[in-house]
């Protein structure tokens, strides 16, 4: 069945408006698609902000001497936004290995 005929298959089944999550998976294609694409989104989500917490924490590193740099509370903020990115972005990439053998 085609994706005309899936959608075309969903507005006949409901009353009013269709679901947006089954709209969703019709319109990308079906569950599996679906699903990685979203995994894919997810994964340039963290990887983007990730890229620009370096960039950021590098530019502020810059700006600073290496006695304030310790306790600059703006630089702590942008490693902890860092590592959290990168963790994310990491377990995903795991995760897509994982799923893939």
């Amino acid at each position: 069945m085609d994706r005309i005929a899936r959608l075309d298959s969903l507005y006949r089944t409901h009353d009013g408006p269709a679901p947006k999550p089954e709209l969703r998976v019709t319109l990308l294609g079906g569950p599996g698609r679906a699903i990685a694409l979203k995994r894919a989104a997810t994964l340039h989500l963290h990887t983007s902000l990730a890229a620009e917490a370096r960039l950021a924490a590098s530019r502020r590193r810059d700006g600073l001497t290496a006695a304030t740099c310790r306790a600059d509370a703006w630089l702590t903020r942008l490693a902890a936004t860092l590592a959290h990115h990168r963790r994310a972005a990491v377990a995903l990439l795991d995760q897509r290995n994982a799923n893939s053998q």
